[in-house]
């Protein structure tokens, strides 16, 4: 089975090993082994993101412009997805357990239970009924042994299945922003929206002068003062629509480095992974450690900074330019491929 959509569910995943929500809420509630802070600190960023998207989407009041188009991108580009942070949270889950796992204590004990064995008399009673009682402790460590060794095995399955899952979306993800460029590059070349745009500012003013010149005469100065309007609006109404698209394809790609940078950093750990063959629990709670710090920058240390040409509503027909600017905004959002 496969989920085609960006982020969409995990099939490849261990159900046995996943926490309820109590235990994952509790998890992240709790505090980091030897550095200051809580589990779930490192998604606080990452999750104020998510609820401000989603009362964007609910119809939160007046968003600011450069909001609608950060929150728009972030959106379709699918950077900003729960099913993202609750495989993040999932992978700090089974690596606390995995870094929980205990070899040493057992191993200790089978060493020094088995060399009191060794000095023991099986030939008296009191010490072969010691001796029994030794033998079934061992075991029973060795029981225990071979059940965290299982777990060892299945934890870093289960962690380089989160890892693979988040590179394939990301991959995806630098696709579909790809796309939006190429789509919003295209939109700068054509200019089909820009003089669209202009021509609608130009029947404007030929309908006004038209209502005018139906309640008399019309002068000389008026059609100077409208051609002069109507070349003022049409370059102010380029350059919005030339301002805001670069704006937007910035996002993109803004998104698109951010993606890029972590699949790589993701692809070398996984090599690195493989290479070391699960030489060792040590060996492993360093890869898969290093691969948190890699998830937790990925939700943490973004930068989609969005800077738009502000309308002066102090000149003439500045509602026009507004009306035309949200013309714009809904033509580029239109544009974009679909997912």
């Amino acid at each position: 089975m496969s989920d085609t959509r960006i982020f969409g569910l995990r099939f490849k995943t261990n159900e046995k090993l996943q926490p309820s929500f109590e235990e994952m809420k509790a998890f992240l509630a709790s505090k980091k082994t030897g550095v200051r802070g809580l589990h779930g600190d490192d998604l606080k960023q990452y999750q104020a993101l998510l609820a401000g998207l989603e009362a964007f989407k609910a119809g939160s009041p007046s968003p600011r412009l450069s909001e609608k188009m950060q929150y728009t991108v972030l959106d379709h580009s699918h950077f900003a997805k729960p099913a993202l942070k609750l495989a993040i949270e999932q992978y700090k889950y089974h690596l606390y357990t995995l870094s929980n796992l205990d070899f040493k204590k057992p191993g200790v004990f089978i060493k020094s239970a088995e060399e009191e064995i060794a000095r023991l008399n099986p030939r008296k009673s009191d010490e072969a009924a010691r001796i029994e009682r030794m033998r079934g402790m061992i075991e029973e460590r060795k029981r225990a042994l071979d059940g965290q060794h299982r777990l060892w095995r299945e934890l870093t399955e289960e962690l380089s299945n989160i890892i693979a899952y988040i590179a394939d979306n990301l991959a995806r993800i630098e696709d579909l922003c790809e796309k939006s460029i190429s789509c919003l590059v295209n939109e700068q070349i054509d200019r089909k929206k820009e003089l669209s745009l202009i021509e609608d500012i130009k029947i404007h003013f030929k309908e006004k002068l038209r209502d005018a010149l139906h309640q008399g005469t019309i002068s000389k100065e008026q059609l100077e003062t409208a051609k002069e309007e109507v070349t003022d609006l049409s370059k102010r109404t380029a350059d919005m629509l030339r301002s805001d698209v670069y704006s937007m394809t910035q996002l993109y790609e803004a998104v698109l480095a951010h993606a890029f940078k972590v699949v790589n950093d993701l692809g070398e750990m996984v090599e690195e992974i493989k290479r070391r063959k699960h030489a060792s629990l040590e060996d492993d709670l360093a890869l898969y450690s290093q691969v948190e710090k890699i998830l937790i920058a990925l939700i943490s240390e973004y930068r989609f900074d969005v800077v738009l040409l502000e309308i002066n509503y102090e000149m003439p027909h500045s509602q026009m330019l507004a009306d035309k600017r949200k013309e714009i905004f809904e033509h580029l959002f239109d544009i974009l491929p679909k997912t």
